[in-house]
């Protein structure tokens, strides 16, 4: 091998042999549609796990490519179920994903009220990423930015074992609503929907928190990953 380098070398100046070398080097990155990587944490796992095709229930889904943790997911044939409490973003998943997904709108709580009340920030952008049911997390982002402004209006109330009992088993929860993920997740039942991998916003810090971690570990899931502010606990 080394004798051929040379040889190369010879015939081809060193610095195409060097953008060769580099254009090759493509092959081994990975395009990340998620905030932090998560995607690809998450189709690691999927492929340890040998589960290539499933379904997976996306809480707060947001945006279909835009920091999406469920984007690859759905480009690899999995077909799912994207709740967000915007309608008029429900809309562009329906038309980036098609009939492989199911939409719900409105806000998940661990509440049974037919109504929950939101806070909706103002902007010129329809995508907002801070949109909450949490009081404390819309003041702290107003805040945060003195420019930005909320809303308060009502709108649907789904309970979290209602949603589960509705989409039934899956591979994949994902979970960003703001500031409630551990709220609403840990009156659930897991059981329902039975996950082989979560991926679960906590804002508390870098590390979760030790009741996030007590919570799942009660439930035989294993953390696996930290990305940012999402942790991500899995089944061995």
């Amino acid at each position: 091998m080394k004798i051929l380098i040379k040889i190369f070398h010879l015939i081809f100046p060193k610095i195409f042999f060097d953008f060769i070398c580099f254009l090759i080097g493509y092959k081994y990155f990975k395009v990340s549609f998620s905030q932090s990587g998560e995607d690809l944490i998450l189709l690691k796992y999927l492929k340890h796990k040998k589960i290539e095709r499933g379904k997976y229930l996306d809480i707060g889904a947001f945006h279909p490519r835009w920091a999406s943790n469920t984007h690859l997911l759905h480009k690899r044939g999995f077909t799912g179920y994207c709740i967000d409490l915007d309608e008029d973003r429900l809309k562009w998943f329906r038309f980036a994903r098609g009939n492989k997904v199911k939409t719900i709108s409105g806000a998940v709580s661990n509440s049974n009220s037919k109504l929950i009340k939101i806070y909706k920030f103002k902007r010129k952008s329809p995508f907002s990423l801070i949109d909450t049911t949490s009081l404390e997390h819309a003041k702290y982002f107003k805040s945060k930015n003195s420019n930005i402004d909320y809303q308060e209006t009502n709108i649907n109330n789904l309970n979290i074992n209602d949603i589960f009992i509705k989409v039934g088993k899956i591979n994949v929860l994902n979970i960003d609503i703001e500031g409630q993920d551990f709220e609403v997740i840990k009156s659930s039942n897991l059981k329902i929907i039975d996950p082989e991998i979560i991926l679960i916003e906590d804002n508390s810090g870098y590390f979760p928190a030790e009741d996030l971690k007590d919570f799942f570990s009660k439930n035989q899931y294993h953390l696996i990953s930290i990305c940012g502010l999402t942790k991500i606990f899995a089944k061995k």
